[in-house]
């Protein structure tokens, strides 16, 4: 085998393991955050649903929406979406995206998807950045 060759499976057999050990190292980092976030979600907690949301968070059809008022429409309508998100967290969040993880939740009528979207902020921190109905 030549000498760059050799290099070359050297790296390879290296550096998997760093990434793979990154990759790891990502998902239970979103994983812990999940379980604070999916535990706030069943209990109301607001106060600790507010630390985990992104100061600029978009809420069904309208972005940059204010804490007080996501919370105000969580509860709107006999907690509809507050159920919605309740039911949501039941479920795994899905991609396999480095900075994002999307939940399915309940649309509202057939021509919407409903998503709750997580990613990390500029300090590579997850925050809860949306609950958004888009059409499909």
């Amino acid at each position: 085998m030549s000498r760059s060759r050799t290099l070359l499976l050297s790296a390879i057999l290296l550096v998997n393991p760093v990434l793979l050990a990154a990759q790891q190292e990502a998902t239970q980092d979103f994983n812990m955050f999940f379980v604070t976030f999916k535990t706030a979600v069943e209990q109301k907690d607001t106060a600790t649903l507010a630390s985990l949301m992104s100061p600029r968070f978009d809420f069904i059809f309208v972005t940059n929406v204010a804490q007080d008022d996501v919370f105000s429409g969580l509860n709107s309508n006999d907690d509809q979406q507050w159920i919605n998100l309740l039911q949501a967290v039941q479920g795994t969040p899905v991609g396999t995206y480095r900075k994002s993880r999307v939940l399915q939740c309940t649309a509202d009528e057939v021509i919407y998807k409903c998503l709750v979207v997580f990613n990390k902020d500029s300090r590579n921190r997850w925050r809860w950045r949306a609950m958004v109905m888009l059409t499909q």
